[in-house]
């Protein structure tokens, strides 16, 4: 095995690590959601079922107050908790590349930078984590505030808006013990409008994880530049994976050329696995050092299934799950990837036919 191999085995690992953290992070941007929703629950009810324009109006005003608010409480949350995530990724980065490279001195950035520089970064699509918490509580602003029109016009009583907006109860909220700590776990609800910023939040707390991971890694790399020529994406191998980034498994890059950031969007779980040189590479005889970590700098790239090998060794019904029906009896009939993406998205199948088979 050699190095880039041992090194991208390690970073799969610690994967496992930043999903679990996504987890715990998801918990303590839940309960915030949830006071934003008690508080849009307790000023309609206060209304009394009189419906009108005005109050419509002055009811839409209050909710967009709500929420940009708990959007704020989200964004806080975040840098507290992901600042020293920050600085524990590139410690942990920083002992990987020492290991892998039999000892070899490796550079760290000073954390008193590292965060400032990684919160001022996109985090998905163009967004920084700031932004992405702004989306959420527009989303919710605007579908909370649709439902009460249709609930108006519809002419539904005050219970029949509040089982719209919030759904049926699954479980309520309560307070447990969790990782040693009295923790606080919101209700859950099925069928309501309000469900929808769950999910966003899930998108949200795994995003904020990888952005960080990876950034604090890059920041090593970046550190130690000397070590590295270039880096090799490596995607999770599942039907979660998109068209785009599947595509993209694989790919290599030269360091100094231009790459895509990731995560490229919401809920990516891509890595950038730098290649690094080899002794010789590095002007250093090869045969001056121990034979095993010399046999490990031997400058190539990790050697693993892509996403593309998965897809060829699958079966037709696991095709459709992973490409759809129509993109999978295209790709079955001869349809290369490459076509069925284009400028970082999936082509539309109305678009298909035209760009040809290879």
């Amino acid at each position: 095995m050699n190095a880039s191999q041992r090194l991208l085995a390690d970073l799969l690992e610690r994967g496992v690590y930043l999903e679990r953290f996504a987890v715990k992070e998801l918990r303590a941007l839940l309960p915030i959601l949830e006071q934003a929703h008690e508080e849009v629950l307790g000023k309609i009810a206060a209304t009394g079922g009189e419906w009108t324009q005005a109050w419509l109006a002055e009811t839409a005003a209050n909710i967009e107050r709500i929420y940009n608010a708990a959007a704020e409480k989200l964004s806080g949350q975040l840098h507290l908790d992901l600042e020293p995530l920050a600085t524990e990724e590139a410690a942990w980065t920083k002992s990987a590349l020492e290991t892998v490279t039999g000892g070899l001195m490796v550079s760290a950035p000073a954390a008193s930078t590292l965060w400032a520089g990684i919160k001022a970064l996109p985090a998905a699509g163009g967004s920084t984590l700031g932004m992405l918490c702004t989306a959420l509580g527009v989303n919710a602003t605007t579908d909370v505030t649709a439902a009460i029109q249709l609930a108006m016009t519809e002419g539904e009583t005050l219970d029949q808006m509040v089982r719209r907006l919030r759904g049926r109860v699954v479980r309520r909220a309560s307070w447990r013990t969790v990782d040693g700590r009295r923790t606080y776990i919101p209700g859950t609800y099925s069928g309501g409008v309000m469900t929808l910023t769950t999910p966003q939040a899930e998108a949200l707390a795994r995003t904020a994880a990888m952005h960080v991971g990876n950034q604090a890694r890059e920041a090593v790399y970046a550190a130690n530049a000397d070590l590295v020529k270039g880096c090799q994406r490596v995607e999770t191998l599942d039907t979660r994976t998109c068209l785009v980034c599947g595509v993209a498994d694989g790919q290599v890059v030269k360091s100094g050329e231009s790459r895509t950031m990731l995560p490229a969007h919401p809920n990516c779980r891509g890595v950038w696995v730098p290649v690094l040189k080899s002794w010789r590479e590095l002007g250093i005889d090869a045969d001056e050092v121990a034979p095993g970590t010399r046999a490990s700098m031997d400058g190539q790239v990790s050697e693993y299934e892509t996403w593309r090998d998965l897809l060829e060794k699958a079966g037709p019904a696991r095709r459709v799950e992973i490409l759809g029906p129509s993109r999978a009896r295209l790709y079955a009939q001869g349809y290369p990837l490459e076509a069925l993406v284009k400028d970082g998205r999936v082509v539309p199948l109305a678009e298909l036919p035209k760009r040809g088979a290879a």
